[in-house]
């Protein structure tokens, strides 16, 4: 029978605050408390049994995507005149979510309220090294404080290679236990739209509200979610997104570095979560577009991303 994944638990000094680290799977985030100073409230959701041996990476927490997020159009891809091949995972047989995402990874430093843990891909998965075109390291640090949980993650390229990250956050719907999920609303600040087909793009990119009303707040109601928006509006070098519960006093924000250009919004069909997820590229390519915000890295180059979720009181 196997083990449970190993886990790092984080706490905030002098808060409530707590946060589960799956190093032994992803390094993912698992369930997560945040302390807005009115006691803690749960602002990562994870689905019974997401710790246990065997559960789905990507069915809950804040599991890491890369070097490519969502998916890409085929299982078999091309860099640079030579091609090579995916595992097709979606349901439509199509890879989806990267590499990192259901193997251990490597703590190397820990402390209370931080962890540092590190996944080389020839390293931490070698049967994988021949479905990307180089080998790469990819580090993670996950920090907690009283009212706000930090991932930052650096990529480097140990060989020439596309690259992209992501992260895949899932919040409880409704943010308050007795709120109405209806009611909850999203404020993306996005201005355009990827229409889509079957979960590829299809066409170009349209206005945002032929979509949805954004930017500004919108009840998610019987919206259902899986559309990715660009186009994203930054104020003083962030990205800044807002999940609200007009049911307690408190909203979630969510803030992403100027790296991650995408939004992915995702209402799974049980209805009990929300995703917000940061992308650093439009996810579902052919080939690895420059302009669709892929980043083509030299050997020794890095790719940098950072999302910070933060409980704050509604209105400010």
């Amino acid at each position: 029978m196997n083990a449970p994944p190993a886990v790092v638990e984080l706490t905030a000094p002098s808060s409530q605050a707590r946060a589960t680290i799956v190093v032994g799977r992803g390094a993912a985030c698992g369930p997560a408390w945040l302390d807005g100073g009115a006691g803690a409230r749960q602002v990562v959701w994870v689905p019974d049994g997401y710790l246990e041996a065997g559960a789905r990476p990507t069915s809950g927490g804040i599991p890491i995507l890369c070097p490519y997020p969502g998916r890409l159009a085929t299982t078999t891809m091309e860099f640079e005149g030579k091609s090579f091949a995916l595992e097709g995972k979606d349901k439509l047989g199509r890879p989806i979510h990267g590499l990192v995402h259901e193997r251990p990874w490597r703590v190397i430093e820990r402390g209370e309220s931080t962890v540092t843990a590190e996944y080389r891909l020839s390293h931490d998965a070698p049967d994988l090294l021949p479905r990307w075109p180089a080998d790469f390291v990819l580090r993670v640090v996950w920090s907690l404080a009283p009212d706000a949980l930090e991932c930052r993650l650096e990529l480097t390229a140990l060989g020439r290679m596309p690259a992209a990250l992501g992260l895949h956050p899932y919040f409880p719907l409704p943010l308050v236990p007795s709120g109405d999920p209806a009611a909850c609303r999203l404020d993306v600040p996005a201005r355009t739209w990827q229409p889509q087909k079957d979960w590829l793009p299809d066409g170009g990119l349209l206005p945002a509200e032929r979509r949805v009303a954004f930017p500004g707040a919108v009840a998610i109601g019987a919206l259902e979610f899986d559309d990715v928006f660009t186009d994203l509006a930054v104020a003083d070098g962030v990205v800044t997104s807002r999940y609200e519960d007009p049911a307690g006093p408190t909203a979630l924000r969510v803030e992403q570095d100027l790296g991650c250009g995408t939004i992915v919004l995702f209402t799974p069909p049980h209805r009990r979560s929300v995703c917000i997820e940061p992308y650093t590229c439009l996810p579902g390519g052919a080939a690895f577009d420059r302009g669709r915000g892929w980043r083509i890295l030299a050997a020794g180059e890095s790719l940098a991303a950072r999302m910070t979720l933060v409980l704050e009181e509604r209105g400010r």
